[in-house]
C-alpha cells in the first residue's frame, strides 16, 4: 500500500510538472509575441513621429523667437541661466543673441560665423561646421528636416525624441527634443555632452515664416572692435 501510495504521489507530481512547464511555455510565448508587437509598435511610433517632424520643418522657411537657456557645468557644479532672441532663415542663416549680462551675439551667414562679445568689443570670425552645435545650439534647428542623416533616433517617452550622433559631432553625446503640437514642432531641446555638461534650451514666442530679410544676417563689425579671424 505504501509503495502504491508513493507511486500515486510521483504520478501526480509528474502531471503537475507537465502542467507548470506548459504554463510557463505559454507565458514565454505570450511575452515573446507581446514584446515583438510592442517593439514593432514602438518602431512605428518613432518612424511616424520623425516623419511628421521632418514634414513640418520642410514647410518652415524662417523662424524667430525668444529662448531661455540653462547650462549645467559639471566641473563647477553650477547652473547658469541666460535668455535672448534667435532668428533662422534656411538653409544657412542664423542669429543667436544673448541678453545682458552675457551680451554675446552669434551671426551665421552661409559658412561664415561671427561671434561678437559686446562687453569686450571683440569679434571672432570662424567657419561653421556641425562641430559647432554644442557652442551654437540653435544651429540644430536648421537641420531637423534631415534629422535621420545625422542621428540614430529613439523615443524614450511620448512627445520626446532622443538623438544619438551617428558620427562624432563635437562633444555631443545625446540630444533630447521635446515636441509640441504647433507650427513650431519643437518647444525644448537638451544637449548632453561627453563631459557631463547639460544645456537645456526652451523656445518661447516662436513665429514661423515671418519673412525675415537677408540683410538681417549681414554682420557689420562695430567701430573700434578687435577682430580675430580664425576662419583661415
Amino acid at each position: 500500500m505504501i509503495k502504491k501510495g508513493q507511486g500515486s504521489g510521483v504520478k501526480g507530481q509528474g502531471s503537475a510538472n507537465k502542467y507548470l512547464i506548459s504554463f510557463f511555455l505559454s507565458l514565454i510565448l505570450l511575452f515573446t509575441v507581446h514584446f515583438s508587437l510592442f517593439t514593432s509598435a514602438s518602431a512605428a511610433t518613432v518612424d511616424e513621429t520623425v516623419s511628421s517632424l521632418q514634414k513640418q520643418f520642410a514647410l518652415i522657411k524662417d523662424i524667430k523667437g525668444k529662448f531661455i537657456q540653462k547650462s549645467y557645468i559639471k566641473d563647477l557644479e553650477d547652473t547658469q541661466e541666460y535668455s535672448g532672441a534667435f532668428f533662422i532663415k534656411k538653409p544657412d542663416r542664423m542669429i543667436w543673441e544673448y541678453a545682458a549680462p552675457r551680451d554675446e551675439k552669434v551671426v551665421i551667414n552661409s559658412m561664415d560665423t561671427w561671434i561678437y562679445k559686446k562687453s569686450q568689443n571683440q569679434v571672432v570670425k570662424t567657419k561653421f561646421t556641425k562641430e559647432s552645435y554644442s557652442q551654437v545650439p540653435i544651429a540644430l534647428l536648421a537641420s531637423l528636416e534631415n534629422i535621420r542623416d545625422d542621428f540614430d533616433i529613439t523615443m524614450p517617452e511620448k512627445n520626446a525624441l532622443q538623438l544619438a550622433p551617428k558620427r562624432k559631432i563635437g562633444f555631443i553625446k545625446t540630444i533630447v527634443l521635446e515636441l509640441a503640437s504647433s507650427d513650431m514642432p519643437v518647444k525644448m531641446f537638451t544637449i548632453f555632452d561627453t563631459y557631463g555638461n547639460i544645456i537645456m534650451i526652451e523656445l518661447k514666442n516662436v513665429q514661423t515664416n515671418p519673412g525675415l530679410n537677408d540683410s538681417l544676417f549681414t554682420f557689420k563689425i562695430p567701430q573700434g572692435a578687435e577682430v580675430y579671424d580664425m576662419s583661415k
